[in-house]
């Protein structure tokens, strides 16, 4: 078995040899198929992961307040029975917010985070940072210390004082030491904002970025910027976790007197962590059910190609059979030829998805190559390589020896 294995191999080997240009030309559509397949589900899997670690970095003592088009019964369970209905969400604004931090004032810290794009500029030289508007709460769950200086006071939350706490990253584009960033000027959009403290080193995180690029205002002041009191979610967190199944119950009456009905939901970090973990999944699959259909095309070219190769090997067929080949012989051969094709197809896929893995992960794009993906490439271009093979191998075994024989 294994001598006549071995043989089959050479005559695929020499059968690939004899017509390099028609072989690569075959195997080229299992390479780009195999490199597709592989290629998104490792950033589908690295998107993934991501987004996960970001849910995970919220804390298990941490709560998030969606706006909901449905009438709920404030958690996701009860909104995923509802999926087909849609609507318009009743969207939170910053009385929402402020009513919450006076009713558990000394029980919760709850906020909430505007991002923006803005152009930054010290004088006349533009600095590389991210606004975001929050409040000393937000700080505070976001595990934020200072540096150098001070959080935002009251009166400057209230106020809308055009303040910031900038990034050590940013500091050090802007003065020598952190101390002497304090009171510098930068200009965030069409805005003069005075610095007031400098956020302690984080460095870059995989799924949150570079956290020492950051530039902080008071969400009061991001508001007054937008031009609208609109917060799309809150957040609060829990001083001990053992109790947030408590304060969700609470926060859903309250929220409920408050606005009249159940159109919100109140997500803990596990019931996040499951519904994104099923969506990117989907999408995942998704992706690779796109990629898989030019391994399907590169099949359906190993098998035209193996058809055309047992119409010029109609003698040796005959000659084979006539000294004593058996039809499973010839059907072996030819599927070791086509599996043999998917084979090197396969592993020349793989090669490329590795290279542009390292490529992609310079340029911090999310990308998860696994084993586990690896094998499952390789494994189906086999798999692709011997199915479409079936037909021209049957084609092959079936010949008449006498016919095959006398065939020019």
């Amino acid at each position: 078995m294994k001598t006549q294995l071995k043989e089959n191999l050479k005559l695929a080997l020499y059968s690939l040899k004899s017509n390099k240009l028609r072989s690569f030309l075959t195997i080229l559509g299992i390479i780009i198929g195999v490199f597709s397949v592989v290629l998104l589900i490792s950033i589908g899997e690295g998107a993934k992961n991501q987004t996960l670690q970001i849910i995970e970095n919220l804390g298990s003592n941490t709560l998030i307040i969606f706006p909901s088009a449905l009438e709920t019964g404030g958690t996701f369970t009860s909104i995923q029975t509802q999926r087909t209905r849609r609507g318009i969400p009743q969207l939170f604004n910053y009385n929402d917010l402020l009513y919450l931090k006076a009713l558990f004032k000394n029980e919760l810290l709850v906020s909430s985070l505007i991002s923006s794009y803005y152009n930054v500029y010290y004088q006349i030289f533009p600095l590389e940072a991210t606004v975001h508007g929050t409040d000393n709460d937000g700080l505070l769950i976001n595990r934020d210390s200072i540096s150098e200086g001070r959080f935002f006071t009251s009166y400057e939350q209230n106020a809308k004082e055009k303040v910031c706490i900038v990034g050590p990253k940013v500091a050090k584009n802007i003065a020598i030491n952190y101390k002497e960033a304090i009171n510098k000027i930068i200009k965030i959009g069409d805005h003069n904002f005075r610095i007031i403290g400098v956020l302690k080193e984080r460095g870059y995180n995989q799924s949150l970025g570079d956290l020492d690029s950051r530039i902080i205002i008071p969400l009061t002041t991001a508001l007054m910027l937008k031009g609208d009191q609109i917060l799309n979610f809150l957040i609060v967190q829990v001083r001990d976790s053992k109790n947030i199944e408590i304060y969700r119950q609470k926060l859903i009456f309250v929220l409920k007197q408050r606005r009249g009905k159940l159109n919100f939901v109140i997500a803990k970090q596990e019931d996040l962590l499951s519904a994104m973990n099923d969506i990117l999944n989907i999408l995942t699959l998704t992706l690779a059910g796109i990629a898989a259909i030019s391994l399907i095309v590169g099949g359906i070219g190993i098998m035209n190609i193996m058809l055309v190769s047992v119409t010029e090997r109609y003698k040796e067929i005959g000659i084979r059979k006539a000294i004593g080949a058996k039809k499973k012989d010839i059907l072996i051969q030819f599927l070791t030829e086509s599996g043999f094709l998917g084979m090197i197809g396969g592993t020349l896929g793989i090669g490329l998805s590795i290279i542009t893995g390292e490529i992609l992960s310079r340029f911090e794009v999310p990308y998860n190559l696994s084993y586990s993906t690896l094998i499952l490439g390789f494994l189906f271009s086999l798999f692709i390589g011997l199915i479409f093979g079936v037909l021209p191998a049957m084609r092959a075994a079936n010949l008449d020896p006498i016919q095959a024989l006398r065939s020019e």
